[in-house]
């Protein structure tokens, strides 16, 4: 359990072992907050990837963590150019170039070993590399405990709110 962590590119040797990582959060999901999610399917999941590693989304960025030759988590992100109507915009993170991490998940028997930071370190360099000032991501604060924490500890700050209102 405590291999070496190596960063990658993913493959397609890859896709069981990311699906079995997204499999694990969407069941931490779900055990807080059966009402608003559930464990994806693994074929569903695995299609996904699939297609994903086929036509990678220009300007974006896949990683997988490898440890003892298995794939243990992965995180995509994507580059995003200042706004066009960044002057018309009060806040000046519009004016930016920033990327923004869609994505971040890690088995849950390698979570602690360190593979989120080793991910989250290396999507920050990519994005320093595309010239990017600011990374950005979101959680959910009911079902992802951890993760705030996770990202704070990365230099990571609260930022904002999201409201949500069922209406069914």
């Amino acid at each position: 359990m405590t291999g070496e962590i190596v960063i990658r590119p993913p493959r397609a040797s890859d896709l069981e072992d990311l699906a079995e990582a997204a499999e694990d959060l969407g069941r931490q999901y779900r055990e807080l907050e059966p009402e608003r999610f559930q464990v994806p399917k693994r074929s569903a999941l695995v299609a996904v990837l699939s297609q994903a590693l086929d036509a990678p989304a220009a300007g974006s960025l896949w990683l997988v963590a490898e440890m003892d030759g298995r794939a243990v988590g992965d995180a995509q992100a994507q580059l995003h150019e200042p706004a066009a109507d960044a002057a018309a915009q009060p806040g000046l993170d519009a004016t930016r170039r920033r990327v923004y991490l869609d994505y971040l998940a890690v088995k849950a028997s390698r979570r602690g070993c360190g593979v989120g930071g080793r991910l989250l370190q290396a999507v920050e360099e990519w994005a320093r590399a595309q010239g990017a000032e600011l990374l950005v991501t979101d959680t959910n604060l009911r079902s992802n405990v951890g993760a705030v924490e996770f990202y704070e500890r990365h230099g990571f700050e609260r930022q904002a709110v999201i409201l949500r209102k069922a209406l069914r």
